[in-house]
């Protein structure tokens, strides 16, 4: 059993997951492997702010790592592969239950 501070931690991780933003952003490095933020938000088309602030969230929840060359600074997903084995049960868990998820009112 969890005790109360895992759990809120883990609730952390998942909120931190729980964004259109920053999956796509974890799916870009997924296929690019490492790129800056500038690179990023041409690919992701967003604001480069924007970008940095979900960077921000997904580096402080050890999602993604960063690694300063000269004066750019790269980000690639975790070296740990739980990160990308959670998103793929994830998927896998969607597909499954795509119609019960997409009619989720509570979740909106």
């Amino acid at each position: 059993m969890l005790d109360r501070t895992m759990e809120n931690v883990m609730a952390k991780f998942f909120l931190a997951l729980a964004d259109e933003t920053r999956l796509r952003v974890i799916t870009v490095l997924k296929e690019e492997g490492v790129l800056n933020v500038g690179e990023l938000s041409r690919v992701l088309e967003k604001e480069q702010s924007h970008v940095s602030h979900h960077l921000a969230c997904l580096r402080n929840c050890g999602i993604v790592k960063t690694e300063k060359t000269g004066k750019y600074v790269y980000y690639s997903i975790n070296g740990s592969n739980r990160i990308l084995t959670i998103l793929e049960q994830a998927q896998d868990h969607v597909r499954e239950a795509f119609e019960e998820i997409a009619a989720c009112e509570v979740v909106k």
